[in-house]
């Protein structure tokens, strides 16, 4: 959905969840500079895969693209949740256990060392997530996402072999995220 959707079509879309007996979906967007959501009928959207499905949303835009900077909070994405062109998701996970991993991981300063690879500017489409290795975020991974944020990040570092610099590296030039 286009990023002032809620603005162009006011008549389609809800403050709270109607009581009607109709399915709604929660769209997550932006209006007035804040973020918001809305609900609209599920039969007037095309669904996207994920729909039904777990997720991480993050903002389509984020920061200036310097290497190693914080991103803007992801979100958990339960199911009939979509949003607007402002955000893009991640995953489609059966579990909110899978989509609490993701965040985690998201929150890596290794999987956002990764990502600023290729995000040289503010925009943080799907395509700059490129270098970020996909990972198993259920009971059956080989990375405990039970652990810190900071634990995770030595689980990923011995994981995909990073050598004691490469480490420093991403150590120094990548900011924590909460």
């Amino acid at each position: 959905m286009s990023t002032n959707i809620f603005d162009r079509l006011p008549d389609i879309f809800f403050d709270k969840r109607p009581d009607d007996g109709f399915e709604y979906i929660q769209i997550l967007g932006r209006q007035s500079n804040q973020r918001i959501s809305k609900y609209i009928r599920s039969e007037y959207v095309n669904q996207p895969c994920n729909l039904k499905k777990w997720k991480v949303i993050v903002p389509a835009a984020n920061g200036s693209g310097a290497l190693g900077e914080a991103l803007s909070t992801p979100l958990i994405g339960q199911p009939l949740m979509g949003h607007t062109e402002s955000f893009i998701s991640i995953g489609s996970f059966d579990t909110e256990d899978e989509s609490e991993a993701a965040i985690k991981y998201v929150k890596t300063k290794f999987a956002r060392c990764m990502l600023g690879v290729l995000k040289a500017t503010q925009h943080n489409p799907p395509e700059k997530w490129a270098y970020v290795p996909l990972q198993d975020f259920t009971s059956n991974s080989d990375i405990d996402w039970s652990q810190s944020v900071a634990d995770i990040d030595c689980q990923l570092y011995a994981k995909h072999g990073l050598d004691d610099e490469e480490i420093q590296f991403i150590e120094s030039h990548v900011k924590e995220m909460d």
